[in-house]
């Protein structure tokens, strides 16, 4: 059985992989280490490996590995269904999904005011085994199934993490988004922005990627992400960009993570980063007579940034 989900002992509750992350860049989580097996009476240590990395690769993306003893009776070590109780009564077993039959996860375009709310104690040694029995508290932001976690998604980065890890177990065919009640399966999300003409884009949002240069704006009060390939609207080319303000940088949950990689890139020599961006281009006229097809990002979480680009080679362009 894969483990997809730990339970952490610095947030108290199951946790998976993409969400750790999360808490480990907004600084909620400090220790990679501090997660134990979620097995019934199983006190395994597991440690959630590339938690503290500034992925260059997303291909290594984060993931649990046990290195501690099984309890006797852990669903893991013997392969079964996990039996985990959610609070309400519910159990995982009752909610459990399997790759056999189309598996749909939900991409939140904002994450909940508790998202990031921290721990007012973090339990001891002699707590620990005693509050990993109690209830799961997020019931429902995930289900448990025998593979793992299928939880709600609240970022760009987490849609393609997972769309790199279902192309790898080859379960990509089962798998789907629901994004505002409509559901769109993991194969057909991406568009590459160099090969879309603007007059035949979906009305709906998707993910649109492609190499960007990265630069300082001129007034020094952020950045702007402009796409080497341009959308094109019959003989005509728009360029694209997507322009990053230093104040929604510092308002995001996750800054450490943003402003690192953004100024990793423009010391580089090419200013370049392969980038991702959910949302609809709008076009523009500038007085130049240049016309622009711009991406309004006012939620950092609805973009990636990249040093490579993290899919396979038909997606490098």
């Amino acid at each position: 059985m894969a483990l997809d989900i730990a339970y952490s002992i610095e947030i108290d509750d199951y946790l998976d992989p993409d969400r750790a992350y999360d808490y480990y860049w907004s600084g909620i989580i400090k220790d990679k280490k501090k997660f134990l097996c979620p097995g019934t009476d199983c006190d395994a240590q597991v440690t959630c490996a590339n938690l503290d990395e500034d992925l260059q690769d997303m291909k290594v993306v984060p993931h649990y590995r046990i290195y501690g003893n099984h309890s006797e009776n852990c669903e893991i070590a013997n392969n079964k269904p996990l039996h985990v109780e959610y609070e309400g009564g519910a159990t995982a077993t009752e909610e459990k999904r399997t790759i056999d039959e189309s598996v749909v996860e939900i991409f939140s375009l904002e994450r909940p005011d508790s998202y990031y709310d921290e721990l007012r104690s973090t339990p001891n040694s002699e707590e620990i085994i005693s509050k990993k029995i109690s209830p799961a508290k997020s019931k429902t932001n995930t289900r448990l199934r025998e593979l793992g976690s299928v939880g709600t998604i609240y970022s760009v980065r987490s849609v393609v993490g997972r769309y790199i890890r279902y192309r790898k177990d080859d379960s990509l065919k089962h798998r789907r988004l629901n994004i505002q009640g409509k559901d769109i399966y993991y194969g057909s999300i991406f568009k590459c922005i160099g090969e879309q003409d603007l007059s035949k884009l979906p009305e709906h949002p998707v993910i649109y990627y492609g190499w960007a240069y990265i630069n300082r704006l001129p007034s020094d009060k952020g950045y702007q992400i402009k796409f080497k390939k341009k959308f094109r609207k019959s003989d005509e080319e728009y360029i694209t960009t997507i322009m990053v303000a230093d104040d929604l940088i510092e308002n995001y949950k996750i800054k450490k993570l943003v402003s690192t990689r953004l100024e990793k890139i423009r010391k580089t020599q090419k200013q370049t980063a392969f980038v991702f961006v959910y949302g609809v281009p709008q076009e523009k006229q500038a007085k130049s007579g240049n016309k622009y097809a711009n991406f309004q990002v006012l939620n950092l979480d609805m973009i990636d940034i990249n040093y490579d680009c993290p899919l396979p080679k038909e997606y490098d362009k």
